[in-house]
């Protein structure tokens, strides 16, 4: 099982890296609004509590730890031992750790890890007001996001999703006024972005794909899937359905960039479109601080739009990230006590600790709905407005049994085709007979 962002570094700029780079040291804001209330237990027992993030450079920590001592200081018998590890670790050091009885109290993890977590009785299930407040405070998608088997898991933090970036620049050099809405469309308008030297060889791509990054693969045809009346899975989750004609069509569509527009070269990747050498590309709204950085123009040169449609609606998928806790804690009270001050705003119209934290180190979108109108000013700025507008025609990331390695193994399908190996539709076939085996192993050791 991969990671979601495991094999970004293959691309020469690693979520960690934007992350890093792009962190604001910014503690004293995200403490301004914090005061004494919610979520506080009172105890005359000394209390050690174990939090285990991926939060662990030190532009996230100088705003982290800055709130755990805010909240150390109103629980004054709890002790949070906070500790981090490389995303690229963290579901390793999760499943190794409790398998050799070690375990933190809190965690927070990737959404897409929930079925094998629940498989392997790694969370305890939230209590009764803690899921009353997600399924009240939290959109449809991110508590949909946190949700397996019907039961609501934990506390939804960083949402996103992915949507067409573009280079307005580029845009009206090549007398393109607006943003592709169609497929047709797209190939069109990727055509006329697309610059090539005397050698023939393209030096400005009209469209940048991201082979060797899981996400970066499966996410964008997952929303162009659904965008032309596709599915993902079956309902039940007993099948795939990817491989089924909209699937067919959609990663034709992808390949005719390729092939016929000839707008995309595979070796032009993500960096690129940072160094102005691509007009478009789908990506997702953590990539903000990347490019607020290096972007030519900055920000005010990203023109962000939804995804082209084909036979469908027009539609994009947002995956979640969320809080859990260890089902073996031997403090639940103290963990979800935790969790609620965390998630919980101190006073009406304000943000909660962890939204604050997500706009001051990370400049994400926070899940819940009052921190993301506490923070309208940055949210609503020409770059995080359109993503926060599409959460609400957004579908979560499929959460099924084996999703991990179903996604990994129809990425290296979906590049099969870009790379001429196999046609879209053998290559779908493929990743969906594996899928479906991954599936039925899953459904035999339940």
């Amino acid at each position: 099982m991969e990671s979601i962002d495991r094999r970004s570094h293959r691309i020469g700029y690693s979520r960690r890296q934007v992350l890093r780079q792009g962190a604001a040291i910014g503690a004293l804001a995200a403490l301004a609004s914090l005061t004494a209330g919610c979520g506080i237990i009172r105890t005359s027992a000394p209390t050690k509590l174990t939090v285990l993030t991926h939060w662990g450079d030190k532009p996230l920590q100088d705003v982290m730890q800055p709130i755990l001592k805010e909240y150390e200081k109103q629980a004054p018998n709890v002790q949070i031992d906070y500790q981090t590890v490389d995303f690229d670790h963290l579901l390793t050091r999760i499943t190794t750790g409790r398998a050799a009885g070690v375990h933190p109290d809190v965690y927070h993890v990737y959404a897409l890890w929930l079925p094998d977590f629940a498989a392997s009785q790694v969370m305890a299930k939230p209590p009764t007001d803690v899921v009353n407040d997600i399924q009240q405070s939290y959109t449809r998608g991110s508590a949909n996001a946190v949700t397996y088997k019907g039961q609501i898991w934990g506390y939804p933090t960083e949402v996103d999703c992915y949507l067409l970036l573009y280079n307005k620049q580029m845009y009206q050099a090549s007398g393109v006024e607006k943003p592709p809405a169609t497929w047709d469309e797209l190939k069109d308008v990727a055509g006329r972005l697309t610059k090539r030297g005397a050698d023939g060889k393209i030096q400005q791509a009209g469209m940048i794909y991201m082979p060797g990054w899981d996400s970066g693969v499966v996410h964008p045809f997952t929303a162009f899937l659904w965008s032309n009346g596709g599915e993902y899975v079956a309902g039940d989750y007993s099948k795939v359905l990817f491989n089924q004609e909209p699937g067919q069509q959609t990663l034709q569509m992808e390949l005719d960039l390729i092939t016929q527009v000839k707008a995309v070269d595979l070796g032009i990747k993500m960096n690129d479109f940072l160094a102005g050498k691509g007009a478009q590309i789908t990506m997702a709204n953590w990539w903000r601080a990347a490019l607020q950085k290096g972007f030519p123009g900055s920000l005010a040169n990203v023109g962000v739009a939804p995804f082209p449609h084909g036979n469908g609606p027009v539609s994009t998928l947002q995956y979640n990230w969320l809080w859990i806790v260890d089902q073996a804690t031997k403090i639940p009270d103290a963990a979800w006590a935790f969790l609620k001050w965390m998630n919980t705003p101190p006073s009406a119209g304000g943000s909660s600790p962890i939204g604050n934290f997500l706009l001051t180190a990370l400049g994400v979108i926070p899940a819940r709905r009052g921190d993301q109108q506490a923070h309208q000013d940055v949210l609503g700025d020409s770059f995080l407005k359109p993503f926060v507008d599409a959460l609400q025609y957004a579908r979560p990331e499929p959460i099924l049994p084996g999703g991990q390695e179903i996604k990994t193994t129809l990425q290296k399908q979906i590049e099969a085709a870009w790379f001429g190996q196999k046609s879209p539709r053998e290559a779908l076939d493929t990743a969906a007979t594996e899928a479906n085996k991954i599936i039925a192993d899953k459904s035999r050791q339940s």
